[in-house]
């Protein structure tokens, strides 16, 4: 592929991306579950109440350093969109996300608010890591059958 062709085919990307087209990423199934698809569901008022309890349970695990408590708290085709990068299984989410960018860095969610957004229980978050990094973005959790199922994560 020549050079142009490669900036063409970046822009398409790009341009795909923040129109908010569902095109499957790198490492994502073709075809695979959209945020859009998973919300179209409606959640039950069990999943409803456990929501804000699984959020703590993903910070809590996190904040200890402790991948097999975070891992836990998603179901095994859990999807999660961190500002466009998409994982779309736990296995990816720990092995290409948490584990190196969150455990490891010693990173520390603290919760700075929460609210609905339809389906979504939203935290905000200050983020910090061991080394001193810090960054400010929420995540919008979809929780289901008890575990995470969806997250859209975006800076603030």
């Amino acid at each position: 592929m020549r050079w142009y062709q490669r900036i063409v085919l970046v822009g398409a990307v790009l341009s795909a991306a923040a129109c908010g087209t569902s095109e499957p990423t790198a490492g994502s199934p073709a075809g695979g579950t959209t945020a859009a698809s998973v919300d179209a569901e409606p959640l039950s008022d069990a999943d409803r109440e456990a929501a804000p309890a699984v959020a703590q349970r993903f910070a809590d695990a996190a904040n200890a350093g402790d991948s097999a408590g975070v891992a836990a708290t998603f179901a095994e085709d859990a999807r999660f969109d961190s500002v466009g990068r998409i994982y779309p299984s736990r296995a990816d989410i720990m092995d290409r996300f948490l584990d190196p960018e969150v455990i490891r860095a010693g990173g520390r969610y603290e919760v700075t608010g929460t609210r609905w957004n339809g389906s979504r229980y939203v935290v905000d978050y200050e983020f910090t890591t061991r080394g001193g990094g810090s960054e400010t973005f929420y995540y919008e959790f979809l929780v289901r059958d008890g575990l995470i199922q969806d997250v859209i994560g975006r800076y603030s």
